[in-house]
């Protein structure tokens, strides 16, 4: 695996992981918390908390195309020195 896949995997990456936490934490925060862990009312996830989130889901999703491009400019130039 060269470092333009993995730039683009990585990019997925930043991209998928931020969509997966935010579900998984308002899922939870739905979940009745009675007793000693709460008094029942839902916890949402604050802007401090969202803004981590956020950036790396933005910065996938510009960074997403940046490695396309720049993968398909390597695989282009490879064609070229081989022929």
């Amino acid at each position: 695996m060269n470092k333009y896949v993995f730039y683009i995997v990585t990019s997925v990456i930043c991209i998928l992981i931020p969509v997966v936490g935010l579900l998984y934490g308002l899922w939870d925060s739905h979940q009745p918390k009675i007793g000693p862990v709460g008094d029942g009312k839902p916890n949402y996830p604050t802007v401090p908390q969202l803004v981590p989130i956020v950036s790396c889901f933005i910065l996938g999703v510009v960074n997403l195309p940046v490695a396309i491009m720049r993968y398909r400019q390597n695989k282009k130039t490879y064609e070229d020195r081989k022929n």
